[in-house]
């Protein structure tokens, strides 16, 4: 999660237009008009320098903004940057492949006989082949759907197997699936936009 602060020049007067269209922003986290130099300062947060970059044009695109100037926070003591890949030891890499690229729809990145990359918005799902007996115990995938009523007729007429039908609760609605190593995938329709943190189970505890 990259951190970054936000200076804004604005016309005369339109510091509390530009304030109300800011707080609208999920990236967002605190706005305020202040004295000095600039106008108003935005304090924001996003996965990356693409969301970021995406985030001050929509900004400097605003009626009233004359500058702005960025400020990422830098944070030279962090450990780990972010999660790489999420990698899923399976019995038959073939068959994983043919589940996750045309029952799921993910794109494929890349492909050697023992080891295969999936790329969705920034996020890599890796498959790698073992001989070893697997245990997917604990383990549970989670994808964002607007639309959860067609992926669940799409997955029902491909013979998909279901762990969970769906069920709602306070946040949306979810289901679980397995995939071939009978890993459990959640798959979740939130009730509001993908503002809220990336939530593992919606009413669902792994046992």
């Amino acid at each position: 999660m990259l951190t970054a602060y936000i200076l804004i020049n604005t016309e005369s007067g339109a510091e509390r237009s530009i304030l109300d269209r800011l707080k609208r922003l999920p990236q967002v986290k605190e706005s305020n008009a202040v004295l000095g130099s600039y106008d108003v300062f935005a304090k924001v947060e996003c996965y990356d320098m693409l969301e970021l970059n995406r985030v001050v044009a929509l900004i400097r695109s605003m009626e009233g903004v004359k500058v702005t100037n960025t400020l990422t926070v830098f944070q030279p003591a962090m450990l780990l940057r972010k999660v790489n890949a999420v990698i899923l030891l399976v019995s038959d890499i073939g068959r994983a492949k043919e589940f996750y690229s045309s029952v799921l729809g993910l794109k494929l990145k890349f492909e050697s006989p023992d080891w295969v990359e999936f790329l969705k918005d920034g996020a890599v799902l890796a498959l790698h082949p073992t001989k070893i007996k697997i245990s997917n115990e604990g383990a549970m995938l989670n994808f964002i759907t607007s639309d959860l009523k067609h992926v669940r007729e799409r997955l029902k007429s491909m013979n998909v197997k279901f762990h969970t039908d769906v069920q709602e609760d306070e946040r949306g609605k979810y289901m679980i699936i397995e995939d071939p190593d009978g890993y459990r995938i959640a798959i979740v329709e939130p009730k509001v936009k993908e503002e809220a943190p990336a939530a593992g189970y919606y009413g669902f505890a792994p046992v």
